[in-house]
This record gives C-alpha cells, structure tokens and sequence, in this order.
C-alpha cells in the first residue's frame, strides 16, 4: 500500500512539474531534441564520504592567468535552462573579447566561476569540457547542452511511461537524484571533484576553479561545493560592530548564517563527490524538487576547524542541501567570501552573469491569494536584491576600493517587444526554440555594451590609466 502511494504521488507530480514548467500549456517534446526510448536506470547514488587524515582540500593560489593582469571571477545566476543557455551564450561572446594586454580573450583569463542553479550547470560543462574548448564546435555543443530539455529526461516522460516510477518506488532514489544522473551525461562523462583537482594540476592550461553554491535547510547556511579549502570562504562579516548590542545567542545566530558551510565542517570528503551531484543539489528547487542528503561525519572534522565547527548540527545525522538561489542566487556571496582572504592591493574584476528576470511592481486589479510558487519566486526576487545592494559597501570594507570592479551582463533587450518575451521566459529546466533565438540575440548585445566598461576596467586595475568608467561609491562597478 505504502508503495502505491508513493508511485501516485510521483506521478501526480512529475504531471504537475511538466504543467509548471510550460506555464500551464502542454507543448509535449521539443522536437529539436533527439528522440530517446524509455527505460529504468540503473545509475547508483553514493553516499558522500567520511573524510580522511590528509584528503583535505589543498591551499590554493589565486593567481591570474597573465602576469601582472588582475584576477577574473565569474558568477552564473540560477533561472532554469534561460540562466543556463544565456550563460553559454554570454560566454560565446566574451570569448571574442580581447584582453587589453593581448594575452586571451575575457574568458580565456576567468580563473574562478561560482553557479548556482543551473548557472552551476553551465560552470560545470564549461570546465568538465574544458580540454576541448579550442575545437571549432565547442560552443556550438556547450549551448545545445544547455537548451536539453532536462525535465523530460528527468521525470516528465514518467506522465506517459509510468513503469519509470519504478525506479523511484523500489530503489529510493528522489527526483533530485535522477535529475543528477541525467546530468552527468549531459557533461559528457562522470567527473568527480577529484577529477577537477587532477585536471588542475596535470595541465598545461588548467581549467578555473568551480564552484557549485546551496542552501543548507538544517542551518539557513550557504553550502559551497568546491575543490577550493574552507579557509577560501570567511563570512564576509564577522564583527557585530562596536556598538552594537544583541544576545550571545542572536549574535551566535547571526555569526554562522553568513559563515559559509563547506563539506570539511561536516568531516566530509568532496573529492569523490560527483560534480553533477553538486549541480543537481544547487538546482533543487523547493516544493518541486527534494532536498540533496549529505551524511554528517563529526568524528571526521578536522582540528584546524575547531572554530568553524557547529556543535548542534555536528549531532545531526544528516544535512538536508536545496537550491543555492534561496541564500544569494547570483553566486556572487561565495566570491565575495573569497577577495576577503586577499591582500587588499589584489587586483580583482568580478563578472556577473544575471539571468534573474527583472522585478517589477506588481499591479493588482482586484485582491486575490497569491499561490505557493509565486510566493516563492517572490521571495527569491527580494533574497536576491536586497544583499546584491549591499555587496559594493561590504567590498569597499574587505578590499582596496581602487583595485577591484564588477560589471552585470544583465539578460534584458532594447526593444520593448524582444524584451517582453525575454523577461517572460519561465524558470523551468526546458526552453524552446522561440525563446533561445531571442537569448543569442540577448547575449550579443548585452556583452557588446558591457565590452567597453570591462576592457576599461581592466585597464584601469592594470594602472594604465584611461577613461573613467561609471562607479557606484568607490568601486568600479557597470551594469
């Protein structure tokens, strides 16, 4: 009986998730992507693993591709398969901007990219393929990838081939964890963080540093997934202020919300962990998706962590991960974190991929209930604005405001109708034919007006003087 059940309400809403995803119109299978016969998997979930003495992460240098060049970070938004496609696009084009020193191009000289979401998506395919990026079709497979239509592939396909529950009924498994498996093959082979760490050190032209951000439920904590050692990632603010007052037990609330959580501080190894595992836990979106599970080994932390160590959560047997986008779904925090453990004379650039469609005022002919979905991307639009003001002052505080700058390759249109379609486009792991021709369009033009602030920019951090960019306070910032 308990079984039957659970086939029902798998069924029930991998129906409801197809009606989401295509705004309450069944469009049935995009028929751009290739036709593909149904059957069970039989892909293992592992459990993440216990950490070892001398497994942990290794110090990293951040060091810019070029010499005396300033540090390129990137960061990808969530937004389903419009954040993943735009960001393949976005990075297409930055790959036609030449540095000003002439050495590569933009993206030729990005050496850490933090994605949340599907913007984790596009991070991941980018530096798993990242070995083959000077063949001519690179960027023609990198966007095809970003436009499959994952839903389907994932769990829609169970609303006419109900014998696919099975493989939820019988093995376990969540839909999260399916949607792990289909991503993986979309990268194009199984890549565990270890392997990224090989692929690092064994390369002439190693890749950049990847970053996949979460949402821990247990502790309302940014989760990182990365090769990179926790060290990388202080709270961006750690002193209550000088006077300021507040309980020993509110300031101890507030200290470890912004103290990002890394596998380490739950004694777990990342580097078996598979990095479409670390995707799909980013993606999991509330309601629709079940949080990612990661085993808590608390005998396994290390000593050097004793004072990022959470004693209440340490007795938790589990931690629960889901979308990245509930904590910051710009992936700027983790990057933040990150020029915090800088020298303060560090040249920095930050790039911000944002495909969030804009927020606008809601006008209210009649009053009416909102439904649990719009409250939830509600809440994403103001979880995602109200820290992306902050951010500027916070670096201003942590870096020298003269040597770092950010530019936003916002997705947005010049003409009123392109742009009508292009903030319409829904959050869902699918997009249509219609809507990927406006994001070329979208792309192109967005990184053609940021491309003169961002080589300015750079000249700027280089110390070779020039025209003075827009900024916002002290710090370079374009948008």
């Amino acid at each position: 009986m308990h079984a039957l059940k659970r086939y029902l309400i798998v069924v029930l809403l991998g129906a409801a998730a197809m009606v989401f995803s295509s705004c309450a119109t069944i469009h049935g299978v995009d028929q751009s992507q290739p036709a593909r016969s149904f059957k069970l998997s039989t892909a293992h979930i592992q459990l993440n693993q216990p950490l070892l003495p001398g497994e942990e992460r290794p110090e990293s240098l951040f060091i810019p591709k070029n010499p005396n060049e300033p540090l390129i970070m990137l960061a990808i938004s969530g937004g389903g398969s419009r954040a993943a496609y735009y960001a393949s696009r976005v990075m297409q084009e930055l790959d036609n901007v030449p540095c000003p020193s002439g050495r590569g191009s933009v993206l030729d000289n990005v050496r850490v990219i933090s994605g949340v979401s599907a913007g984790s998506l596009a991070a991941a395919w980018y530096i798993v393929n990242y070995d083959t990026r000077r063949s001519p079709d690179f960027f023609q497979r990198f966007c095809k990838a970003m436009a499959v239509n994952l839903q389907w592939r994932t769990y829609g396909h169970m609303v006419i081939f109900p014998p696919a529950v099975l493989e939820l009924v019988i093995t376990g498994l969540t839909r999260t964890e399916l949607l792990a498996n289909e991503i993986e093959k979309l990268l194009g082979r199984p890549a565990t963080f270890n392997d990224l760490l090989s692929q690092r050190y064994h390369s002439s032209d190693p890749p950049p540093i990847f970053i996949a951000n979460g949402t821990v439920y247990n502790t309302c904590q940014r989760l990182v997934m990365t090769n990179l050692p926790p060290q990388c990632f202080p709270p961006i603010i750690d002193q209550r202020g000088k006077h300021v007052a507040m309980a020993d037990v509110d300031a101890e609330m507030l200290y470890r919300i912004l103290q990002p959580m890394h596998f380490e501080d739950i004694g777990s190894d990342i580097g078996s962990y598979r990095v479409a595992e670390a995707v799909a836990a980013s993606a999991a979106y509330p309601i629709l998706l079940a949080p990612y599970r990661l085993k808590v080994y608390p005998n396994n932390v290390p000593d050097k962590l004793y004072k990022r160590r959470d004693p209440e959560l340490l007795q938790s047997s589990w931690v629960q991960v889901a979308d990245g986008g509930l904590y910051d779904n710009l992936g700027v925090d983790s990057l933040v974190s990150i020029i915090k453990t800088f020298k303060r004379s560090q040249p920095v650039l930050l790039l911000v991929i944002d495909a969030d469609a804009k927020t606008e005022i809601v006008k209210l002919a009649r009053p009416r209930s909102w439904g649990p979905l719009s409250v939830i991307m509600r809440l994403y639009d103001i979880g995602a604005l109200r820290p992306l003001a902050l951010y500027s002052d916070v670096v201003n505080t942590i870096h020298d405001p003269n040597k770092w700058g950010v530019v936003f390759i916002r997705m947005e249109a010049y003409d009123a109708k392109t742009d009508n379609i292009v903030q319409k486009i829904p959050t869902a792991f699918k997009i249509d034919k219609k809507h990927r021709e406006v994001l070329d369009i979208a792309a192109a033009q967005n990184v053609a007006r940021m491309s003169g602030s961002i080589i300015q920019i750079l000249k700027d951090l280089r110390g070779d003087g020039g025209k003075t960019v827009k900024r916002q306070g002290a710090s370079r910032t374009s948008q």
